[in-house]
């Protein structure tokens, strides 16, 4: 099979999703720097090969007439209009350079948002099949798989790997690996980063599993979807990211109603498998105070409290960024510009003589008060318009399908769970900000998304 430079731009992007598994312990910030190279460089790469695809191998208006179509697609506009909100706030910023190139500890100013951007364009330009969607989708369970497998390595004590597993207890891989206060964090450094990444990973293996008929033996492929689901879920749990659990809940709880009202032949399961999880949810919960339920991996997520002291920083700290928004309310300060925020309006609780605390924060710690302090008004509504798109697309398609059958040639739970990714992501995201894990995969799923409403017709 021949190599043409459009096949290359493709390989680019499938190697931009392995930036995940880039740890660079040469560096200061380890999980951090690696990354960032390795993943602009792969875009650079794909923009490189694909322009040129169009001066010497593409037929003549081909690459014109698809950069017409796409940019008349609603997704693709509203995109558009949050990366160059996005750069419009680094310029007006309050330090415009720190905006735009960002640091090596975040690394996610203008540039890097640049490089968002022709990631999500390479990936609406490249691929327009399913097949093709399905083994991106393959590429990418696999870089989660390695993100796992770079943790698991950590946790064995061998040279050479970065983790947080060295001065821990347990004789085996096993009781470090699952010790009640080691939180697992793969090869993204940050166990916040995992549970968002894992459930977009998960996402990817519902959709796979769902939405073909199997050509193998069906307990082949039940077991080997089901495994992989319950393999990422091990691992989600213990990084016991509780906005992330908050997210997941958000998700499983929007695809059974959406299940329940729209598919009278799933109803009955629907509700059977929600009453069993509020059951299930409600004994532990009834019980988080017993010691055998507080040694189980994961009950960090059965002590949500909104007076604890994590949720409490996270309340003066938005105080902070709502002051900020009020002195800056159009383009806001800047990206990368948040210390800034925290340190004019900083809420002087959050220091406690004598007491070991955080006094420091470059970040909100919530995507809307993230976007509303650095970015402003014009900014704060073009993130949010993204969704607003993702969800009038979403409800355009059920219209469309008078009522029943699929929105996109599959199954109803198929459906379901493309919208309740969203929803989960915008949960956890109250809690938690942007890196590139998690950025990654939102452009992955817009992408994703604009592919969808645009290439699938309802079948009834």
């Amino acid at each position: 099979m021949s190599i043409t430079l459009f096949g290359m731009a493709r390989t680019a992007v499938y190697a931009a999703l392995f930036s995940v598994l880039i740890v660079m312990s040469s560096t200061f910030f380890p999980f951090i720097g690696g990354k960032y190279y390795f993943f602009r460089a792969a875009v650079e790469l794909g923009v490189i090969f694909l322009l040129l695809w169009w001066a010497f191998e593409a037929r003549a208006g081909v690459l014109e007439a698809k950069l017409r179509k796409i940019f008349r697609e609603p997704i693709v506009v509203a995109v558009s209009l949050f990366a160059f909100m996005f750069l419009l706030a680094s310029l007006f910023a309050y330090d415009a350079h720190g905006a735009f190139w960002s640091n090596y500890e975040r690394g996610e100013g203008g540039f890097q948002m640049l490089h968002y951007y022709a990631f999500f364009l390479l990936l609406v330009l490249l691929f327009d099949k399913e097949d093709e969607w399905r083994y991106i989708f393959k590429l990418s369970l696999v870089a989660a798989l390695g993100m796992i497998l770079y943790g698991i390595a950590a946790a064995s004590f061998r040279d050479g790997f970065v983790g947080p597993y060295g001065q821990t207890g347990g004789s085996t891989l096993l009781a470090r690996l699952f010790q009640k206060d080691a939180r697992f964090q793969g090869s993204l450094g940050n166990p916040a980063y995992v549970a968002p990444y894992l459930l977009f990973s998960m996402f990817y293996v519902g959709y796979l599993w769902l939405s073909r008929k199997a050509k193998a033996a069906p307990w082949r492929r039940i077991a080997w979807y089901s495994g992989l689901l319950v393999f990422f879920l091990v691992f989600f749990v213990q990084s016991q990211t509780r906005g992330a659990f908050l997210g997941l809940a958000a998700g499983v709880g929007v695809t059974l109603l959406y299940l329940v009202f729209r598919d009278r032949r799933l109803r009955k399961p629907a509700i059977g498998l929600a009453v069993t999880i509020l059951a299930l949810w409600g004994g532990f919960y009834a019980n988080r105070e017993n010691p055998a339920i507080q040694a189980i991996p994961g009950s960090r997520f059965l002590t949500i409290n909104i007076a604890e002291r994590t949720a409490e920083t996270r309340f003066w700290t938005w105080g902070s960024a709502r002051a900020g928004f009020a002195e800056r309310p159009i383009f806001g300060w800047g990206p990368e510009n948040f210390s800034t925020v925290f340190d004019k309006y900083f809420d002087p609780r959050h220091f406690i003589p004598g007491a070991n605390t955080e006094t420091w924060f470059d970040r909100a710690h919530s995507v809307f008060f993230d976007y509303l302090a650095e970015t402003g008004l014009l900014g704060f509504l073009s993130y949010l318009g993204m969704f607003v798109v993702f969800f009038w697309q979403f409800k355009k398609r059920l219209v469309a399908s008078a009522g029943h059958g699929s929105l996109f040639g599959h199954r109803p739970v198929v459906d379901a769970l493309v919208l309740a990714m969203p929803v989960a992501y915008l949960v956890q995201g109250l809690v938690l900000f942007d890196v590139l894990p998690i950025y990654l995969n939102l452009f992955f799923f817009l992408a994703f998304a604009n592919f969808l409403f645009t290439r699938h017709e309802p079948k009834p």
